[in-house]
């Protein structure tokens, strides 16, 4: 599929394709950063990865076994398979191009050490919704709602993996109460600051079925 309007950029050692869907923002680079250090056998799975960005990030930053990047738009997995290719990273990182909400039928329960995911912020139902397919799918719950994610999270993280999420403040009640729900504790919290004179807009979230709560110190993006 050819890529239109593409926008090359570094990660690390590797190049970096976005395409013409959502573009990258910093949440993908905190969660990524939140979520290490990862082990050599570590298994990592990102539902919704996009063009690849988490992926990429981790390969960069970690020694981790396989990295899983699990994305429901063509196009937008094509971007990702040559981000891939074009970086030699065949044997660790792979793209599958699935609904996430199919991937019980891919895979055992408990196959992955880490969950990891930049959800849609905007709950299905609310909200604007983009005429534009890619940015539609990115921003609104469109394709699978909160307690959904947190169910097929759950699934692939068994009893000993974790999941890791950044999600923004005005849901972070929701996502209490899907994760309390859905059977998983959370294991540590961190806001995300971006101004000095507002209060934090987004949160990092890694829950578990083990485990207690520790809530960090705070990013500051300022």
């Amino acid at each position: 599929m050819p890529i239109k309007k593409v926008a090359m950029e570094k990660i690390g050692p590797y190049s970096f394709i976005q395409g013409s869907g959502q573009k990258v923002t910093n949440d993908p680079l905190l969660l990524a950063d939140f979520v290490l250090p990862l082990n050599a056998d570590d298994r990592v799975i990102d539902l919704g990865t996009g063009t690849g960005i988490i992926p990429l990030l981790l390969a960069s930053k970690s020694r981790a076994k396989r990295i899983t990047g699990v994305e429901i738009d063509t196009e937008a997995c094509s971007v990702f398979e040559r981000n891939i290719a074009d970086n030699g990273l065949e044997g660790m990182v792979e793209a599958v191009l699935s609904d996430y909400r199919d991937l019980k039928s891919i895979y055992k329960a408990g196959s992955f050490s880490l969950v990891v995911a930049n959800p849609p912020y905007i709950k299905a139902g609310a909200g604007r919704v983009s005429p534009k397919k890619q940015r539609a799918v990115a921003r609104s719950e469109v394709k699978g709602t909160l307690k959904e994610l947190i169910d097929i999270s759950k699934y692939l993280a068994g009893e000993k993996g974790r999941v890791a999420y950044v999600f923004p403040v005005a849901r972070l009640f929701e996502m209490l109460g899907e994760a309390r729900v859905a059977g998983l504790k959370v294991r540590r919290l961190r806001f995300i600051h971006t101004s000095r004179l507002k209060p934090a807009k987004l949160f990092l979230i890694e829950a578990g079925q083990e485990g207690g709560l520790v809530i960090e110190e705070p990013v500051n993006l300022i």
